[in-house]
């Protein structure tokens, strides 16, 4: 249940004054997910700094890879010579449960500057569930213009489960 680090670089030498991170939340719909990783990719490509990608997406439909492994496997050609580490969860399914993640397995304290990255659409709804997570911990926005046609619909139906989604979520993942 407990992602994985990968930090094969993490021994070279770095500017440790700066380090951010980019929580990347995972998306079933396969062109809202590459939309999301190609807003992150934009950014980090243009910052010159260490960066962790926290990675959180699992698998909805049996048979399929995890989102969270999908998403490295677009970032990693990017990467270069660049300091990126990738800490993958590839449990969490919904996004409550990216969060619960996040805030269980990092140390935010590491971290001079943090990045969400979700679709437009949807940043009210995660938003609401960083307040409630996160408690006091603030996070830059990288947000993906792509949506579906109903994406808007939908999102004013589960904005109003907040509650009950991270109610739900924590008791599942019995680690908040």
């Amino acid at each position: 249940m407990n992602p994985s680090l990968s930090n094969r670089d993490r021994d070279r030498d770095t500017d440790t004054d700066m380090q951010i991170l980019i929580l990347l939340l995972g998306c079933h719909i396969q062109r809202l997910l590459n939309g999301r990783v190609e807003t992150a990719i934009e950014f980090a490509t243009n910052t010159n700094t260490t960066i962790d990608w926290f990675l959180s997406g699992g698998v909805k439909e049996p048979g399929k890879i995890n989102e969270a492994e999908y998403m490295m496997n677009l970032i990693e050609p990017h990467r270069k010579d660049r300091d990126w580490n990738f800490i993958v969860d590839s449990v969490a399914t919904n996004t409550a449960e990216n969060l619960i993640m996040a805030n269980h397995t990092l140390h935010f304290e590491s971290y001079t500057d943090m990045y969400m990255v979700t679709s437009e659409f949807h940043y009210n709804r995660a938003n609401a569930m960083v307040d409630k997570i996160f408690e006091g911990k603030r996070f830059n926005w990288l947000l993906s213009p792509l949506e579906e046609s109903d994406s808007r619909y939908w999102e004013k139906i589960h904005i109003k489960n907040v509650d009950s989604d991270v109610t739900k979520s924590s008791s599942k993942m019995r680690i908040m």
